[in-house]
């Protein structure tokens, strides 16, 4: 009696439900019993799973390097510079990055290894840049996330997030095309190439080289080359002097000059040099075609007064909008101790009054310039003066001398601008803080991963099946179990 308790014991049951509500009941041990008679069955499955998941993994790795994307070259490059964590770049408009894969970048790459350009193409179209999510940025997503999924209302908060990269990685994916150490010298080349890209876009060095060395004593008269030189020196102290306002105590070592020390130069030849070429060619009335330089002072004098007359439109209609106006009242609390004023500030009623203020200069400017063309017009009308061939030679060796000037300080503007950037502004604007470096299929945890997750689900579904097999070995078991004791009962 003992012994049938202690056998009575050692079985584990389950119960499983049959169609017509009856139970029927399973005994854990006899299923293990029964996934014991068939070891050597899902032993040799197991090995055939083993070996067809390293199989599956062998050939999607294959497949991987055959699309090329499996071995690459990989770095990591880095922009530090205002604006970037909004996504602007330097001026303010939306930072394109993809820029590092531009034919132009990729061109200048390419050219410096000797590679042909024929292959700008086949390398962009292998290139892939992923940004760094910032650390920051990546915690509060996935707090308000994990907030979401509570309740519904923190999923506009989550719309808010936002976040724009400061570092990227570049890929450079090999599709067999090159040599593993030529992937890597491309890529590097093509980070150093965009360096130079951006300092060229951004810098801005040579913007003043396309209007430098414009004169020749051939091409314009005596007037329209004052009228030139004037141009020009407007646009370079305009330049210098935004310069210095951004770095008022850099001095270049390449130059020597500060910003300052060009703009007093450029003011020195704008009113020496260039006023002494427009002194002599005034008291001369100095012009190698008399009718077509009065032809021109006229035109210049119709220009003018339209422009007054576009300008002096704008500004009645300002004043105008101005006049009528309601501006927001202002509340005065006073008590005996003090008198507070209360009130909003209009900007519109103050851009409107900017704009007045504005166009009154440009109308004074205007009129100025239109007063001295008159004067210019007038003496060369009058003038009954016979020039020498000594007063067009000495005009000639003038403007060819302020030329010569203005070319020179171009140089240097441009010299000391360039040093401003590079070494200055934008020293750290572009890092490559991982310089290129060659993965080989993604490495060996790669290619073991690869065969290790097929091998595993094939081996759990084997699994699976040797206990559901062994589960209805038992069930039909319990089956014919039943059916004998019925049919002993006589039932």
């Amino acid at each position: 009696m003992d012994q049938d308790n202690r056998s009575e014991n050692k079985k584990v049951i389950l119960q499983v439900d049959k169609r017509d509500s009856s139970e029927s009941e399973i005994d854990l041990i006899n299923v293990f019993t029964f996934m014991g008679k068939r070891k050597r069955l899902i032993a040799l499955l197991l090995c055939l799973s083993i070996l067809l998941g390293v199989t599956v993994g062998a050939f999607y790795c294959g497949f991987e390097h055959l699309t090329g994307k499996g071995s690459y070259a990989r770095a990591m490059i880095s922009f530090q510079f205002d604006g970037i964590e909004q996504g602007h770049d330097p001026n303010g408009a939306a930072f394109d990055v993809n820029q590092i894969k531009s034919p132009y970048v990729i061109e200048g790459a390419l050219a410096n290894l000797g590679i042909d350009e024929s292959y700008i193409e086949k390398v962009r179209e292998n290139i892939v840049i992923q940004g760094v999510i910032p650390k920051d940025a990546l915690e509060r997503i996935t707090v308000i996330n994990e907030m979401a999924e509570k309740d519904s209302k923190y999923y506009e908060q989550l719309l808010d997030v936002s976040y724009f990269p400061s570092q990227y990685v570049v890929y450079l994916y090999d599709d067999g095309t090159f040599k593993s150490e030529e992937l890597a010298q491309i890529l590097d080349g093509i980070t150093t190439n965009y360096k130079k890209y951006f300092l060229e876009t951004y810098a801005n060095a040579k913007v003043l080289a396309v209007t430098s060395n414009l004169l020749s004593e051939d091409d314009y008269d005596y007037g329209e080359s004052i009228n030139l030189l004037k141009t020009q020196i407007k646009i370079m102290l305009s330049y210098v002097r935004e310069k210095r306002t951004e770095a008022p105590d850099f001095r270049a070592s390449s130059t020597g000059l500060s910003f300052q020390d060009i703009v007093t130069a450029l003011e020195f030849v704008n009113t020496v040099d260039i006023g002494r070429i427009s002194a002599h060619v005034q008291s001369k009335s100095l012009t190698r075609d008399k009718s077509k330089q009065i032809d021109y002072y006229e035109y210049v004098i119709r220009d003018i007064i339209n422009n007054i007359s576009e300008t002096q439109s704008k500004l009645d209609t300002v004043t105008k909008a101005i006049a009528s106006y309601e501006k927001d009242p202002v509340i005065v609390v006073s008590n005996s101790d003090s008198t507070l004023e209360y009130g909003e500030k209009n900007e519109y009623y103050d851009t409107l009054v900017n704009q007045q203020l504005s166009l009154n200069n440009e109308i004074a400017s205007y009129n100025t310039t239109l007063n001295e063309y008159y004067v210019l017009l007038n003496n060369l009308t009058d003038s009954e003066v016979s020039n020498d061939q000594d007063d067009f030679d000495y005009a000639d060796e003038l403007l060819s001398s302020v030329n010569t000037t203005m070319a020179s300080w171009v140089e240097l503007i441009e010299a000391t601008t360039e040093e401003y950037y590079s070494t200055t502004l934008f020293s750290n604007a572009v890092t490559v803080v991982l310089p290129a470096q060659y993965f080989v299929d993604g490495g060996i945890v790669h290619i073991i991963k690869n065969m290790a997750i097929p091998s595993a689900a094939f081996i759990v579904i084997v699994l699976i099946w040797w206990f559901a097999n062994a589960v209805k070995e038992e069930i039909r078991y319990q089956r014919r179990k039943e059916e004998r004791e019925k049919a002993v009962r006589g039932e």
